[in-house]
């Protein structure tokens, strides 16, 4: 990793270079794309994805007991501190 990335990025960069390998051939958890050109499938993934993961992903580090609606607003908060920071910058 360069020296000059912020861990938010560096973190972008891992993170979705393992959900890249969730659409390889090789992957025994491939999600083929074609599946996702159902739209109630895509938004299956989406949701999955932006929303129940990150939520058993922050209970675990947290060890707090939370729903999805509760990450959203977590996620929020972040979106906005994100954006004050760079603005302040």
């Amino acid at each position: 990793m360069e020296n000059n990335k912020t861990k938010q990025e560096e973190y972008t960069i891992k993170i979705l270079d393992q959900l890249q390998q969730l659409f390889e051939e090789s992957n025994e958890n491939r999600i083929e794309i074609k599946e996702l050109e159902d739209n109630s499938n895509a938004s299956d993934f989406f949701h999955a994805l932006a929303n129940l993961a990150p939520t058993v992903v922050y209970s675990k580090l947290t060890e707090k007991e939370i729903g999805t609606l509760d990450f959203n607003h977590i996620a929020n908060r972040l979106c906005f501190q994100n954006v004050i920071n760079i603005n302040d910058k």
